[in-house]
């Protein structure tokens, strides 16, 4: 499957604290890894900067992942 934008939910404190990370997988579809911090957008122009926010956004509709340190 390769990877993927994902909400990951870690604590701050009491409060839960969200953010995008990259998500990796395994052949077998599960979580393999995630990037350290998360991600920001970008891209070499503004087309491909528009896709990365598109991308992200679309992780707002999958499930929250719990960050495990």
């Amino acid at each position: 499957m390769g990877w993927n934008h994902r909400v990951m939910k870690q604590k701050d404190g009491d409060d839960d604290y969200f953010q995008i990370h990259e998500v990796y997988y395994k052949k077998n579809g599960k979580v393999d890894g995630y990037t350290a911090r998360g991600t920001s957008p970008c891209g070499n122009s503004l087309q491909e900067l528009r896709e990365d926010l598109e991308l992200m956004l679309k992780s707002l509709d999958k499930e929250i992942l719990d960050y495990e340190q």
